[in-house]
């Protein structure tokens, strides 16, 4: 089997300053390895060539989220018995930024996170990082409330003019877009987590806004073309930087209307 194209450094990096990656920008970004090409240095050579464009006096988010971290009774991918719940409840490990592991976002987030100067959230389900300029300062007060909503690092993303980076990745991936079902009527729903509590951990239950990214797809593909959208390649990857604030009206207004038949 021959080995896909090649796709180096120096032309990722290139290949984001053609999709209008500057100095100083502030990214949220998604990525699928595996559709941009064979990278010699993989995961590295990747997150370098971001840090790079972007640099230091920029910003570089990501999702961390650590679903496992919730009830159990809610878990479905995969289930698990009734009788196992208060036991999971009691013995998982409580919510830590340094040691939790993400969940089903892929490997180049999982990396970022454990990268020098990369700074994460609290929240111990929907947590983000981030990388350069006053970094503490958008993943700060990420409260179990706030969630992907007012007040969390998304709010302060969008609204500091931040541009969604999707490298390969699907629609249904995009974080930022879950601050607009904030905008929806929508029912909450009870979750749980582990969190540390001084030097104790225990097992809370909350309420959380629910949210639901399969929507997110078409809602995507039909802006494509979208004035606040730009495309391109990155290696074999089809990739596209969207103004997070200027998409955030038009996504919430797909969903009301979607909302209207399903709550």
């Amino acid at each position: 089997m021959e080995t896909r194209n090649m796709v180096t450094k120096s032309q990722i990096k290139d290949a984001l300053r053609e999709l209008g990656v500057t100095p100083g920008m502030k990214l949220f970004v998604h990525t699928s390895l595996k559709q941009i090409g064979w990278i010699p240095g993989g995961v590295q050579a990747l997150i370098e060539a971001l840090q790079e464009v972007v640099t230091a006096e920029g910003l570089i988010m990501m999702p961390a989220q650590s679903t496992d971290n919730s009830d159990p009774k809610n878990w479905s991918q995969p289930a698990v018995p009734e009788e196992w719940w208060e036991t999971i409840r009691r013995e998982m490990p409580a919510y830590d930024p340094a040691k939790t592991v993400t969940r089903g976002i892929g490997r180049v987030p999982e990396v970022f996170r454990t990268y020098p100067g990369v700074v994460r959230s609290d929240h111990p389900m929907w947590s983000v990082t981030a990388w350069g300029k006053d970094a503490e300062t958008f993943v700060a007060d990420h409260t179990l409330e706030n969630g992907f909503g007012p007040g969390s690092p998304i709010e302060r993303f969008i609204e500091a003019d931040g541009q969604i980076l999707h490298i390969g990745s699907p629609w249904d991936t995009t974080t930022v877009w879950h601050y607009a079902e904030y905008g929806v009527s929508r029912p909450d729903v009870e979750d749980g987590c582990k969190v540390k509590e001084g030097t104790t951990e225990r097992f809370i239950h909350y309420r959380h806004r629910q949210i639901d990214s399969d929507a997110f797809g078409p809602i995507g593909e039909a802006l494509e073309n979208a004035d606040f959208v730009t495309s391109g390649l990155i290696g074999q990857a089809k990739s596209y930087r969207i103004d997070a604030k200027a998409s955030i009206p038009v996504v919430m207004l797909q969903l009301k209307a979607l909302d209207q038949w399903l709550f």
